[in-house]
C-alpha cells in the first residue's frame, strides 16, 4: 500500500505533515504514530493523528503559535492548526509501574524505536515520517496481515504496566475482527487479577466500545472466555458469569440489536437479570444517564409486556370470545407500557423479545454464533467456546434454557400485533392529546393537583387502544364524566 498517497487525501494528514516538517526544519525527528498508522494500513477512516518527536515540550511550544500544554509531565502538548489539533509527545522511556497504570518516572529520549518499544501492541508501534516512510521495528504489519493482536515484547510486562491493556486486547480483537496471539492470551488469563485496581470508568470505556462495535459477540466471547470481569474493582454481576448456555444464547443473537444500549439490555434479559440488577451494573460501570436511559426503560417495559403476555395466556380459553378478550387486554397492557416507558423503550423491548424468541424456536446458538464470526478470524482459543463439547448436563441446561424462552401464544400475538397497534395510535404520549390539563381544570371546581394527570392518562389510554377518537369534544366528555371533576 502506498501510504503516502493515501494520506495525501486527508486534510488531517496534510496538517500533520506540516507539523512534522516544522519539527524537522528545527533539527528534530518527528513521526505520525499509533492508531492513525494502523488504521491507514487497514483502510479504516482516521479521526485523529498523534505525533511523536525527539523535541522536548518547551521546544515544541517555541515552534508553534498555538499550543495547549496538555500533559507536560508526560511530554505531551497539543498543537492547534487550521487542519485540526495534534497531540505531540516527546520520545520517552518509562520507569517501573506501581499502580497497574502509571509509570513512576518518564525519561525523555531521542530514539524513536525505544519510544515505540513501550507501546502496547505491535500494530500500534509503527511510525510514518513526513515523506510516508514506514518504521515498523516490531513487525506490526505482519501481525495486521495475520489478523493478530500481539503485545510489543513480553506480554507479562505490558499487562503488568497497565492492566487495562488486557481489555484493550480483547476490544481490538473484537472491533478489528482479529485473533489474540497465544502468548498474549496466556498472559492475559494469568494476569487478569491485575484488573482489580483499574478504575471502573476505564473498564467501561473498553466494554462499551466492544459492545458498540461491528462484532460484539466476538468481543464478549473473549471477555467471558477469559473470566477477566470477575476481577473488576466492583461487582459486575451477570456480566461476570462464567461461560454457560445463557451466554451462548446471548451471543448468538447479540448482533441483531442495533445499539450498544439494546445489546446491554439483551445480555441482562438472557441472564434473567432484573432492571434493578442491571441498574447496579450500570452504576458500577459509571454509565452516563443517557446510556442508562437507553437500557433500564427497555428492561422495565419488557418485564411489563412479558407479564401481560403471561397473564393473557393463563386466562385464555378455546372460546373465540375469550381469545378476543385476551388480545384486547394485551393491547391495553401494551399501550400502558408505551405511556409509562415511551415508544423507543417499548420498541427496544420488542426487539429483545424477538431476538430471544429465536432461541426458543430451536435455533442452535453455537451455529448462529459460528456463522456470525468470520472463519478467518477464529482461532482455537475461541473455537472451543463457540462450539464446546457438550456434556449431558450441559445439553439439558441448554434445553431448559430454550424452554424457558418459549413464549405463550399471546406472546407471539404481541410480537405480531404490536407494530400495528403502535402505527394505529393517534396519540403516543400525553402531549399528543387534543386536550390539555388546563382544559380539564377549567371544566372543574377542584384545585389543581395530581388528579389532572390521572385523568389525562385514563383518557390517553382509551385513545391509544382505539376506543376513543382524539377529538376535543369526545375527550372532554370522557374526562368529565363520573366523579373525576366533582
Amino acid at each position: 500500500m502506498d501510504m503516502f498517497q493515501l494520506q495525501l487525501e486527508s486534510d488531517l494528514a496534510e496538517g500533520a505533515r506540516d507539523v512534522l516538517r516544522m519539527l524537522d526544519q528545527h533539527g528534530h525527528q518527528a513521526y505520525m504514530v499509533g492508531g492513525c498508522v494502523r488504521d491507514t494500513i487497514l483502510g479504516r477512516p482516521i479521526h485523529d493523528i498523534d505525533i511523536a518527536t525527539s523535541a522536548e515540550p518547551d521546544q515544541v511550544c517555541e515552534m508553534f503559535e498555538r499550543v495547549i500544554p496538555t500533559g507536560l509531565q508526560h511530554g505531551t502538548v497539543t498543537v492547534v492548526t487550521k487542519y485540526g489539533n495534534y497531540e505531540v509527545t516527546t520520545f520517552r522511556r518509562e520507569g517501573g509501574y506501581v499502580d497497574n497504570r502509571r509509570p513512576e518516572s518518564v525519561e525523555f529520549i531521542t530514539d524513536v524505536t525505544e519510544d515505540l518499544r513501550r507501546r502496547d501492541f505491535t500494530m500500534n508501534a509503527m511510525a510514518v515520517d513526513a515523506d510516508g516512510t514506514l518504521l515498523d521495528p516490531f513487525a506490526g504489519q505482519v501481525d495486521l496481515r495475520a489478523y493478530r493482536v500481539r503485545t510489543v515484547g513480553k506480554a507479562d510486562e505490558r499487562f503488568s504496566e497497565d492492566a487495562l491493556r488486557m481489555l484493550r486486547a480483547i476490544r481490538f480483537a473484537s472491533v478489528l475482527q482479529m485473533r489474540i496471539a497465544k502468548g498474549t492470551w496466556r498472559a492475559l488469563v494469568k494476569l487478569r487479577p491485575g484488573l482489580a485496581p483499574v478504575a471502573m470508568e476505564r473498564v467501561r470505556e473498553e466494554l462499551w466500545k466492544l459492545t458498540a462495535g461491528p462484532d460484539p459477540a466476538r468481543g464478549w466471547a473473549f471477555v467471558v472466555r477469559s473470566g477477566i470481569l470477575a476481577y473488576a474493582k466492583e461487582p459486575l454481576l451477570f456480566l461476570a458469569h462464567p461461560w454457560s448456555a445463557r451466554w451462548q444464547s446471548a451471543l448468538a443473537v447479540l448482533g441483531q440489536m442495533e445499539t450498544p444500549e439494546l445489546r446491554f439490555a439483551l445480555l441482562a434479559l438472557v441472564h434473567g437479570a432484573s432492571a434493578e440488577e442491571a441498574q447496579a451494573v450500570c452504576l458500577a460501570l459509571r454509565l452516563s444517564g443517557a446510556q442508562q436511559d437507553g437500557i433500564l426503560p427497555v428492561l422495565r417495559a419488557h418485564a411489563q409486556l412479558a407479564a401481560a403476555a403471561q397473564a393473557a395466556s393463563a386466562a385464555a380459553s378455546p372460546a373465540q370470545g375469550a381469545a378476543s378478550a385476551g388480545e384486547a387486554a394485551l393491547r391495553r397492557a401494551f399501550a400502558q407500557a408505551v405511556l409509562a416507558y415511551g415508544e423507543t423503550a417499548v420498541r427496544g423491548a420488542l426487539a429483545c423479545r424477538q431476538a430471544m424468541l429465536g432461541v426458543s424456536e430451536g435455533k442452535q446458538p453455537a451455529a448462529a454464533l459460528q456463522a456470525h464470526i468470520q472463519p478467518e478470524s477464529v482461532d482455537s482459543q475461541l473455537q472451543a467456546h463457540i462450539q464446546p463439547e457438550a456434556t449431558d448436563a450441559q445439553q439439558q441446561a441448554a434445553d431448559e434454557l430454550q424452554q424457558s424462552y418459549a413464549p405463550p401464544q399471546s406472546d407471539c400475538s404481541l410480537l405480531r400485533m404490536a407494530p400495528q397497534w403502535l402505527e394505529a395510535m393517534p396519540a403516543r404520549q400525553l402531549s399528543d392529546l387534543a386536550i390539555k390539563g388546563r382544559d380539564i381544570l377549567a371544566a372543574s371546581d377542584r384545585p389543581a393537583g395530581p388528579w389532572i394527570r390521572a385523568i389525562l392518562e385514563r383518557v390517553w389510554l382509551e385513545v391509544a387502544i382505539g376506543a376513543l377518537p382524539n377529538e376535543r369534544d369526545a375527550l372532554m366528555n370522557e374526562a368529565t364524566k363520573g366523579e373525576d371533576t366533582a
